[in-house]
């Protein structure tokens, strides 16, 4: 079997699909190693995997350019401030962290911003597979990644789709492009262009998409290289209980609503105070009750309303559902367990890809979204209204959570990831061969395997 390198950053939306992976990998067989930065090693550790260091605290920058995310809501902003004041600054350290996680590696796969991994495969001529895990990576004339709810008509959305693909990639391009290409030619490496977006990578011969074709049915000018394999679920670690208030919660009989706004935002002091507070008026004005988790200290009211419940984790797969309705940011995790949940939800999204997933709820019939500058009470209680009263959408979410559950997104990325390395060993027998018939004066040089049937 093989040893496989796995490496991502970010929160805990971008290590979960991973650790899945890699126990669909080893339960294949597989060795795996994790390169991922110290705010990861616990987590990785404790599902029982070893951990190679990574350069750098993602979860810190992201904190502190969260509160800028916040205030502006335009995607490419957010994207803009994560490539410039940390993907590019920590590409040189991790770049020598891989080299050394990587040696007597067989395949490396990395998370779509993980630009290092493209250096490592460039040096060393490991196979490279790329995991992105929002289809905002992947320039299309079917995906809008930066809705802005303009009510336009839908026929004019393939237009307007390419147009914003056009201005993003131009200003992405012009602003991160140099920097990186800087760095390669330091390694003596050609430069790339549109590095930022998998289908335009040159560098990545394989992409998985890890996310269900419920949510994103693949387009017909999406890459031949990329292939959308589902969602890779895990969020439950082997240490959780449900403690009795959640048991009590459920067992009153009253819809629960489960009110999260991503594992950043517990970080992030009172900043989602008000957030807080408009959907748990909301929800109390439409007779149900409110399950919020993981908000930080200091952004709920004291004490809580009766019929609200607030608790640092749970497990979405444990409480979505049970829940009539999620209110969340749109994370592609959470939005992900909502689906397979088959719970309606509203969307209020606040930086990079969740806009397009709030869209794309809405777009496929399972949710509602709404800028979060316009999250009022009078705003979210029609739309909760709307969302808990009328069947449809509950129809359609068990549709498309009964759609994911014949999916097997691990099993299909593990088969990519494998078939990825056979391609890899039937090249070096190749060229082991071709070896063998070109020795000096026609002479046979005995190649051997070099491992490749091992």
């Amino acid at each position: 079997m093989a040893r496989i390198v796995v490496t991502t950053f970010g929160s805990s939306g971008d290590i979960n699909p991973f650790i899945a992976l890699a126990l669909g990998l080893r339960a294949r067989g597989h060795d795996i190693v994790f390169a991922v930065e110290d705010g990861f090693r616990g987590v990785v550790e404790r599902a029982g995997f070893p951990v190679a260091h990574l350069t750098g605290d993602a979860l810190s920058a992201m904190n502190e350019q969260s509160l800028d995310l916040l205030r502006d809501s335009n995607p490419f902003r957010s994207v803009h401030a994560l490539v410039r004041d940390y993907i590019v600054p920590t590409t040189r350290a991790r770049i020598e962290d891989l080299r050394v996680a990587c040696a007597d590696a067989d395949l490396l796969v990395s998370s779509a911003f993980q630009i290092a991994a493209a250096f490592i495969h460039d040096l060393t001529g490991i196979p490279l597979v790329t995991v992105t895990l929002s289809p905002v990576t992947i320039p299309s004339a079917q995906v809008n990644p930066a809705p802005q709810q303009l009510g336009l008509p839908a026929a004019l959305d393939p237009l307007v789709n390419k147009i914003t693909w056009g201005v993003g990639l131009t200003l992405m391009s012009a602003f991160f492009d140099p920097p990186i290409n800087r760095i390669r030619a330091e390694y003596q490496l050609p430069p790339l262009r549109q590095w930022m977006y998998t289908g335009k990578r040159h560098w990545s011969p394989r992409t998985a998409l890890a996310v269900s074709s419920a949510l994103f049915p693949p387009p017909p000018d999406l890459p031949e290289t990329v292939g959308v394999t589902g969602f890779l679920y895990w969020d439950t670690p082997d240490t959780w209980r449900e403690p009795p208030e959640l048991t009590s919660l459920f067992a009153d009989g009253a819809p629960v609503v489960a009110v999260s706004t991503g594992s950043m935002s517990a970080n992030l002091g009172d900043n989602f105070a008000d957030f807080y507070q408009t959907s748990i008026t909301s929800l109390q004005r439409v007779g149900a009750r409110a399950l919020i988790l993981g908000a930080a200290p200091g952004s709920l009211p004291d004490p809580l309303p009766d019929g609200a419940l607030a608790l640092p984790y749970a497990p979405f797969s444990a409480v979505y559902p049970r829940c009539a309705a999620v209110i969340h940011h749109g994370g592609i995790g959470t939005t992900a367990q909502g689906l397979r949940a088959g719970t309606p939800a509203l969307v209020a999204p606040w930086g990079v890809d969740q806009f397009y997933a709030g869209a794309q709820l809405e777009k496929i019939g399972v949710g509602r979204w709404i800028q979060r500058k316009r999250y009022t009470v009078e705003r979210a209680t029609h739309l909760l209204d709307d969302l808990l009263r009328e069947e449809r959408y509950h129809m359609r979410a068990r549709e498309i959570a009964a759609q994911i559950a014949r999916e097997d997104g691990v099993g299909a990325l593990c088969d990519l990831l494998e078939d990825a390395l056979a391609r890899q060993r039937a090249g070096r027998r190749v060229v082991l061969n071709r070896m063998a018939t070109r020795g000096p004066a026609g002479s046979e040089i005995d190649a051997g395997t070099d491992g490749a049937d091992e």
